[in-house]
């Protein structure tokens, strides 16, 4: 094959390698576009269902009331909770979500969904450029094209970590270039700004700056350290604890949060990876084989990378909701790696090279975003369809009830749909701040928690006298008090079916 007059010989330890412009586009194009699409449609595949109806309701509450839901709605769950005070660390996601979109236009989502990915893929480049600059930006694209087939499509939704999914490589990117020009440091307040108002996991700012302010106290730098403990620490808290609604209790009521039981325990996005699944075990693998890879290699790695690399896989391993943030750094190591090799830096000229990366990067972002409306419309019955069937909805709304049981991934769905006096619904955290019902909730769905005597007075404390579930999944605990309570279903339609007791 002859190549172009415009093409460019780099040669290596173990050869040369030939590349002109135009491989450079087709290689940019593809892998660049297949981060960005293949966690789109995950999304379309995986629906509008779970946490996101609460989430789109509750921005709803703060358009129409005017102001910030801090107190739970009496009609959401009932007389017990009306009126419970609610530490809403998401409340900036959940009017954004709702004010964006309050008519509910599916390909308005797709398009939301696709901004912040984009902005993902821009800011892990931005870290990368500053991490390791000479990699070639074929590999850069490589590596976000494993990033984003292989990690982002566990966890994409639209809820409010898809802010932090962006935010976290411009905070390491952020960080990187602090650490030989302090000025970085003073993006850290806008930053934490925006994020503590959106999503709790802003608490990595101070973290990482601790472990930063750590590093040069050890090596005695105290102007330095200074610099890293007021801009990257104590402004930061002070913003958070300042300029968020809730103030101090946006760092403890976070903290609580992380380290409550009941959440790290039952529900699975935050419980420890299961290493008999699959997809965990060839992710632990995968760490193993680059730990060797680098003592092979030899490959001279800053201190503080590998402690980034170290403690963020420690996290997943504790947490399965961390792994969009163990991916973005086990991508960021690994490019840093990869360009320490001649072989994987500077294929083109810098004239030539960055011209044809930008168009390459953003034709590929428009034929994504095209790509994605297109297959958004075409499929929109499937993933759109009502998490709960509309004519169920349309029984219970229209017969008096006292509380209603549903799956707790439902519930938030009913009560966007005006369905009054819902059990659980998805938030997790003000369950367990008021009282025990994601307590008795888990008892119901968990079996054996619960001995018939307990699951009777579940029932009568919190006044449950309507159900609504998929008869397919109707647990054994409830089956069996309504058997011995003579229960009966008043209502069945599309695979669900609404249970009453006889004096109903």
């Amino acid at each position: 094959m002859v190549a172009s007059p415009d093409s460019r010989r780099v040669a290596s330890q173990k050869g040369s390698i030939v590349w002109i412009p135009r491989f450079r586009f087709y290689t940019v194009f593809i892998l660049s576009g297949l981060g960005v699409l293949v966690p789109i449609i995950n999304f379309i595949r995986y629906g509008l269902k779970g946490d996101f109806w609460w989430v789109w309701n509750s921005g709803r509450w703060m358009a129409q009331h005017h102001q910030l839901l801090q107190n739970n709605p009496a009609s959401w769950n009932g007389a017990s909770l009306a009126g419970k005070a609610w530490v809403n660390l998401e409340w900036g996601w959940e009017w954004f979500i709702y004010a964006v979109n309050p008519h509910l236009h599916p390909l308005v989502f797709i398009g939301v969904l696709f901004a912040f990915e984009a902005a993902t893929l821009l800011a892990f480049f931005w870290a990368l450029k500053a991490m390791a600059p000479q990699l070639t930006v074929e590999a850069a694209c490589g590596l976000y094209a494993l990033y984003g087939i292989l990690i982002l499509p566990f966890t994409v939704r639209l809820r409010a970590d898809l802010f932090s999914y962006a935010a976290f490589p411009m905070l390491l990117g952020i960080i990187w270039r602090a650490r030989s020009q302090r000025r970085w440091l003073f993006l850290l307040a806008p930053l934490t700004l925006v994020w503590a108002n959106i999503h709790g996991s802003w608490l990595i700012i101070p973290v990482l700056m601790a472990l930063e302010a750590g590093l040069s106290g050890w090596r005695r730098d105290w102007k330095v350290w200074r610099a890293e403990v007021l801009w990257g620490i104590m402004v930061p808290a002070a913003t958070a604890i300042g300029l968020t609604p809730w103030h101090l209790h946006t760092i403890t009521y976070a903290w609580w949060l992380d380290h409550n039981r009941y959440i790290t325990g039952y529900i699975q996005e935050w419980q420890s990876i299961n290493f008999h699944d699959t997809t965990f075990f060839i992710l632990g693998a995968l760490v193993l084989v680059a730990w060797l890879w680098r003592a092979r290699t030899k490959k001279q790695y800053p201190f503080i990378l590998d402690l980034w690399f170290i403690g963020i896989t420690l996290a997943f391993f504790d947490e399965i909701r961390m792994i969009p943030y163990f991916g973005m750094v086990f991508a960021l190591w690994f490019g840093y790696g990869l360009a320490q090799n001649p072989r994987y830096s500077h294929w083109l000229a810098a004239s030539a090279g960055s011209r044809v990366f930008r168009w390459a990067q953003w034709s590929s972002l428009v034929a994504v975003l095209m790509v994605s409306l297109v297959w958004g419309a075409h499929s929109e019955r499937q993933w759109t369809a009502p998490a709960v069937p509309v004519s169920v909805v349309r029984w219970v709304n229209g017969h008096s009830h006292g509380v209603v049981l549903a799956p707790i991934d439902d519930g938030g769905y009913l009560e966007a749909h005006q369905v009054t006096r819902v059990f659980v619904d998805g938030r997790s955290d003000f369950l367990l701040a008021h009282g025990r019902r994601l307590q008795n909730y888990v008892r119901l769905a968990v079996g054996g928690l619960a001995t018939p005597k307990r699951v009777a007075a579940i029932f009568q404390s919190e006044g449950i006298n309507l159900i609504a579930w998929p008869k397919s999944e109707l647990l054994s605990t409830i089956g069996w008090y309504m058997s011995v309570r003579h229960w009966r279903s008043v209502y069945s339609q599309g695979g669900w079916a609404v249970y009453a007791p006889p004096s109903h």
